[in-house]
């Protein structure tokens, strides 16, 4: 198993796993447990799992950051929900825009049918990736440059509607949401 970027959070590790379904049946579920390990010297972080489905063992190495033994916990804020100020290396803007889209549209669902609990998480996790997105901007840039998009998922997402990672949008649409939280959680 090669060894893939650092992680930041255990938040951002849930999502890298549940972006990356089983390769032999396409579940999104598997029971994971996590152990810290080492790549050579450089310290690490072991996800592994079965899938639910088919039994596929599963498994994930992630390089940790800054002499860390364990991801760390999220942070109270939608900005340091998934890292801290730099941008991930697991997961591109684009990647990021898919799971705030989800998010959105999920918290849309649950408003309707009246549960602001749900609806209030899902909107934060929406805002938290917009927040992620704007971790890729350039000092002083406008916009996400394309070479920020290195996935499949994610580039597609970029070559549908470049605009979408534009400054002022990705402020607007996370605004959106903060202004559609049915409460703040705690």
């Amino acid at each position: 198993m090669s060894l893939l970027p650092a992680v930041r959070t255990r938040d951002e590790a849930d999502l890298y796993l549940e972006l990356h379904p089983c390769a032999r049946c396409g579940s999104m579920e598997a029971t994971w447990t996590g152990t810290a390990t080492a790549q050579g010297s450089r310290p690490a972080y072991r996800y592994s799992g079965r899938c639910v489905e088919c039994q596929e063992q599963r498994e994930f190495v992630f390089a940790l950051p800054d002499g860390r033994t364990t991801p760390a916990d999220a942070g109270p804020h939608p900005t340091t929900r998934f890292g801290g100020p730099q941008p991930s290396a697991l997961l591109d803007p684009g990647e990021w825009s898919l799971v705030a889209d989800w998010c959105g549209e999920a918290a849309e669902v649950a408003e309707r049918q009246g549960d602001d609990a749900e609806a209030a998480g899902l909107r934060w996790t929406a805002v938290a990736a917009w927040e992620e997105i704007g971790k890729f901007l350039p000092d002083g840039g406008d916009a996400v440059p394309a070479a920020a998009f290195w996935s499949t998922r994610g580039r597609a997402v970029y070559d549908r509607e470049p605009g979408r990672f534009r400054r002022r949008r990705i402020e607007v649409v996370r605004d959106f949401h903060l202004d559609h939280m049915p409460w703040s959680p705690s």
